[in-house]
């Protein structure tokens, strides 16, 4: 009876303590991780395209205007590089289970991670890799996904690179190569500015800088025409 109990334990404590030392799996959760009156203003457009007339953005910006549990609403507004205004619009954006009323991807669930899926469905695209980069001076953790794919004879890569704490898009890029020409277009933009982290200003030219600009310079030409004279000697 005892030799039978022992070789019913002793694989349950084998099991126990297996489970024991394997780490528990962390569920993402998502959550929205912004604010109302948080913005980011996108430029550095780089647009191009088979046709002549597209007329790419000079900037844009992005503004929190509503937040609501798992949904948030964007305000979008800019400008094109001819001064035309673009149409203002409104995104709404459920961060749990994907957009309302847009494709793009403006904004992912707070303090994702590499392996994490940017919605919490089956289906939804997995974070690449979260590493730190420096984002107008400042150092922040972010989430980069990219991914590609084919159709109609076009090969087409999409990169979305977010801000961790906030779950904002910082970077766009897409190319779509046309396999038949050879031939690869691209969309592309980047942040400039933003007041959802600290952004470190870009220092002024000061007029003491001229001056030392203009010192050195001169000291230079000096030297420059010294030596000359000498070797004329």
């Amino acid at each position: 009876m005892m030799n039978s109990r022992l070789k019913i334990a002793f694989p349950l404590v084998c099991v126990l303590l297996m489970a024991a030392f394997i780490a528990p799996v962390r569920a993402a959760e998502y959550n929205p991780g912004v604010s109302v009156g948080q913005w980011i203003k996108y430029g550095d457009y780089v647009v191009t395209t088979p046709a002549e007339s597209v007329i790419s953005p000079d900037w844009s910006m992005m503004e929190v205007i509503g937040v609501s549990g798992k949904e948030v609403t964007l305000r979008i507004t800019g400008a094109y590089m001819n001064g035309t205004a673009l149409p203002p619009s409104e995104v709404i954006c459920n961060i749990d289970v994907g957009r309302i009323n847009e494709w793009q991807r403006y904004i992912i669930a707070a303090d994702l991670n590499e392996g994490d899926k940017i919605l919490n469905t089956a289906t939804a695209d997995t974070i690449n890799t979260t590493e730190t980069r420096t984002i107008l001076g400042a150092s922040r953790s972010v989430n980069i996904l990219n991914f590609t794919y084919s159709a109609a004879g076009q090969d087409m890569t999409f990169t979305y690179i977010y801000d961790k704490a906030s779950g904002m898009n910082l970077e766009f890029e897409m190319k779509i190569t046309i396999i038949e020409q050879a031939v690869t277009y691209t969309n592309s933009y980047t942040i400039i500015d933003t007041n959802i982290f600290e952004v470190e200003p870009i220092p002024e030219f000061q007029s003491w800088m001229l001056l030392s600009l203009f010192m050195t310079t001169t000291i230079l030409v000096i030297i420059i025409q010294k030596r000359k004279h000498t070797t004329q000697q």
